[in-house]
């Protein structure tokens, strides 16, 4: 798998378990595009304003605003949806900011909220869709951080939802050209992100399966948080069940450092704590392997308070290098 390979597709919808870095991976993948020189935007749906702090920017809001170099940020609210579907669908400037303005989007999508769904959903084809003067795409890749693992295929199929419903008219038109997207496997991939423990995984694999169903295209599954192997099996084995708390102290006094035998016993025990994580590891790995015919794409555990700038070009790098 080459770069190029992850990132050929019109539409990335990134998903995952919460909590197991959706939107840092989102970034990082739209990060990585735009340094290999597409023009992308990266869009968040969920108005959870997770984008600002990871690129030092102020709030994103509806408007496309360049926020690096060849990669723009946008937050979709329904609302906004609303207002730019009825002006560019029926011309209706004023009637879209009265009903905007009113009650009539609370109520419409508190009675079916689904609706939402097609709003921001449908914002994203328009993206995706729109050309620049030339005939041009205005962007060669949208990464779309999209709902959790949970809530994601009802979001996808929201617009399929509408044409049961309606059977004529702008809104099925609308809602037809976004099944087509979603389900055209040149265009749009999904691209799971999980880590190697148990509850993830058995829902990234239930996700995958209901995505695929759906008539989704499956990409590389993202794996985050994966524990590096510093050592070999033997000598994991060595230093968990061969050496006592004195022993490993006097081993890195001839080494030159010290370490009194509380300090050793920590160390042992972390020893057993990481033999058990990597085993643990391993097995799901394979449990990946065995059910899902796609990449898997790891990225390293990594360490600190913050997770700002630095560190998402750090990992917009790892990207990079593991798929080169």
């Amino acid at each position: 798998m080459t770069l190029d390979t992850l990132l050929s597709h019109r539409l990335l919808v990134v998903t995952g378990k919460g909590g197991v870095g959706k939107s840092t991976t989102a970034a990082a993948l739209a990060l990585a595009s735009a340094r290999g020189g597409r023009r992308t935007a990266l869009v968040e749906v969920e108005g959870r304003q997770a984008f600002a702090s990871l690129f030092d920017t102020p709030p994103w809001d509806f408007e496309e605003r360049e926020v690096r170099p060849g990669l723009f940020g946008v937050s979709v609210d329904a609302e906004d949806s609303l207002q730019e579907y009825l002006e560019l669908f029926y011309g209706a400037k004023r009637l879209s900011r009265f009903v905007v303005g009113s009650t009539a989007v609370e109520f419409a999508t508190t009675a079916a909220p689904g609706i939402k769904d097609v709003l921001l959903i449908g914002k994203v084809k328009e993206m995706e869709r729109r050309r620049e003067p030339d005939g041009r795409f205005t962007y060669d890749l949208i990464v779309l951080d999209a709902p959790p693992t949970g809530r994601v295929v009802a979001f996808l199929r929201a617009p399929e939802a509408t044409l049961e419903l309606v059977t004529m008219g702008p809104i099925r038109q609308q809602a037809r050209s976004v099944v087509d997207m979603v389900t055209d496997h040149e265009r749009t991939c999904a691209v799971p992100v999980t880590v190697l423990e148990d509850l993830p995984v058995t829902e990234t694999l239930e996700g995958a399966a209901a995505l695929r169903a759906l008539g989704v295209a499956l990409g590389p599954v993202v794996v985050n948080r994966v524990l590096p192997e510093r050592v070999d099996a033997e000598a994991r084995a060595a230093l968990v069940e061969g050496l006592s708390p004195q022993a490993v102290a006097d081993r890195a006094q001839r080494a030159g450092a010290a370490l009194e035998p509380d300090g050793a016993r920590l160390l042992l025990a972390q020893a057993e704590a990481d033999r058990a994580r990597l085993a643990l590891q391993a097995e799901l790995r394979e449990r990946l392997h065995e059910h899902l015919d796609v990449p898997l794409l790891e990225l390293p555990e990594r360490y600190g308070t913050r997770f700002g700038p630095q560190e998402l070009d750090t990992l917009a790098r790892a990207i990079e290098e593991r798929v080169a």
